[in-house]
């Protein structure tokens, strides 16, 4: 039984893309000087210099887009969280492990950072066309499944590793090997032991929400 369905995927990747969103509508906003005749702003871009106001705005969004980060991961996760802890779900071995490299996350940076610095956003068109080009980049991995490279969980203190696990002792692995299962999964621990025993849940796909048992 999966836990997640599509509507928590988009979640996740919305969040993702925020500071690419919040950006790209302050580009615009700075391009056509909206709130330029606004005597506060004035005085603050006058103290500031313009440098300081976009250096000040940039951090405040990417401070902003991490809380939002840590509350949607922890609004998503809390009760799978607390279920695994009060031994819920399912017991497993994991047999290998190896973290994703970084070609993984290869795409997901390229479209966060070419709109960037590609587009001139005094356009709207640009910016409904960035925004087009991002909303269906997301639905590509909402259809997919694919969230293992989502920047929410390497952010908040998870872990995403490639692995081999099993619910069956090494011996009847070997008799079948079908029965181990080739995952994703998402762990606060770091370099799980192949010693221990885990608690897991399906997220979604061969994705899994692992913690020691």
């Amino acid at each position: 039984m999966m836990l997640w369905g599509k509507k928590e995927q988009y979640y996740l990747w919305y969040t993702a893309y925020l500071p690419l969103f919040l950006i790209m509508v302050y580009r615009f906003i700075d391009s056509l000087n909206l709130f330029g005749n606004i005597e506060i702003i004035k005085h603050i871009v006058k103290t500031l210099t313009k440098t300081g106001v976009d250096f000040i705005v940039i951090l405040l969004i990417i401070l902003f887009s991490y809380l939002m980060y840590k509350l949607v991961i922890r609004w998503l996760l809390k009760d799978q969280e607390i279920n695994l802890s009060g031994n819920t779900g399912s017991s497993f071995w994991i047999r290998s492990i190896k973290k994703l490299s970084v070609n993984d996350y290869t795409f997901f940076l390229m479209s966060l950072l070419l709109p960037l610095f590609s587009l001139d956003y005094e356009s709207f068109i640009n910016v409904a066309v960035s925004f087009l080009i991002i909303v269906v980049i997301i639905i590509i991995y909402v259809k997919t499944d694919f969230i293992s490279i989502c920047p929410l969980f390497f952010t908040t203190g998870y872990q995403v590793y490639e692995a081999i696990i099993s619910q069956h002792s090494k011996e009847a692995e070997q008799e079948d090997p079908s029965v181990r299962i080739k995952a994703i999964i998402i762990t606060k621990s770091k370099n799980p032991d192949l010693d221990d025993r885990y608690r897991g849940r399906r997220l979604i796909s061969n994705i899994y929400l692992i913690t020691k048992a």
